[in-house]
């Protein structure tokens, strides 16, 4: 394709599941993945300190591009559909009676972003751009033709990562 914009690699999966704490372990037991963040996001965008996990993030492999190096490695994500914010309103992913993708993400090179935004822009799509503070990166999500959740996500020179 003429003047391609990259596509560095997936940066997750992201399933919406019914029970949280039996799907996280199973994908740490059985695949080995590492727990590398969790929050509830029961009532908002904004974590509720005191709930129960809504969403957790669990480490697939370390990767040596501009997200894996700032605190994003390729991820294996599960959302509580019933009970997260964003999935309840559909902010993000699919309606889970349907399938339990959530949605599909995919780093692009930070230099890239405002273009690839153009350019979605540009093909009638309307980008939701969304930060992520605590692995440093943001993101435009869009939907495919059909429907499906695509996420465009890179590295966040600007953020900064909480301890």
């Amino acid at each position: 394709m003429k003047d391609a914009l990259p596509i560095t690699g997936v940066a997750e999966i992201v399933l919406s599941v019914r029970n949280l704490p039996l799907m996280r372990d199973f994908y740490r037991e059985v695949l080995r993945f590492d727990l590398l963040y969790e929050a509830c996001h029961d009532k908002g965008v904004e974590p509720t300190s005191d709930g129960a996990p809504t969403i957790s993030f669990l480490t697939i492999k370390q990767l040596d591009t501009p997200l894996g190096r700032h605190g994003h490695p390729q991820l294996f994500v599960l959302i509580d559909f019933q009970r997260h914010a964003a999935a309840r309103e559909r902010l993000t992913g699919h309606d889970p009676t349907k399938s339990t993708l959530n949605h599909l993400a995919f780093e692009i090179p930070p230099e890239s972003y405002e273009a690839h935004q153009k350019r979605l822009e540009a093909l009638g799509l309307t980008p939701r751009a969304v930060e992520f503070p605590n692995m440093a990166a943001k993101a435009l999500f869009f939907n495919d033709p059909e429907g499906n959740v695509l996420e465009l996500i890179c590295h966040d020179q600007s953020a900064v990562v909480a301890e």
